[in-house]
């Protein structure tokens, strides 16, 4: 359930810098990305800048808060801001966002292959 006052916390944190959060919620991959990222981007029309972190899942828990291995190589990918249409829905900005961050089906790797080389199906 869904507590407002969480809502409005994110809200001044968006106004006064910047909010980091992981579209999916857990490490775990492929997982389907939560409605209320994109109800949130959609309502205060920010900026969403996608970052993918190679190595995350073997290196941290499922919450990403504890460590699961250590000496993981991570390989952090910084990209380009993505163009959002407000004015779309927030099932399709979620989809853009999990294409962004490589998380979408057309990004699950080919089945029999190692999970950490995606390949992109067509």
């Amino acid at each position: 359930q869904v507590d407002m006052s969480d809502i409005s916390n994110i809200g001044k944190a968006i106004e006064n810098g910047w909010v980091i959060t992981f579209p999916q919620g857990t490490t775990k991959p492929f997982v389907q990305g939560r409605r209320g990222t994109a109800h949130l981007i959609k309502t205060y029309q920010t900026i969403v800048v996608p970052i993918t972190i190679s190595g995350f899942r073997f290196a941290f828990d499922k919450k990403g808060l504890k460590f699961k291995k250590r000496g993981v190589q991570l390989k952090v990918n910084i990209k380009a801001p993505l163009e959002i249409d407000y004015n779309a829905s927030s099932e399709a900005i979620l989809a853009q966002i999990m294409d962004a961050i490589e998380q979408s089906d057309k990004f699950r790797p080919v089945s029999g292959k190692n999970p950490a080389k995606t390949q992109v199906l067509n």
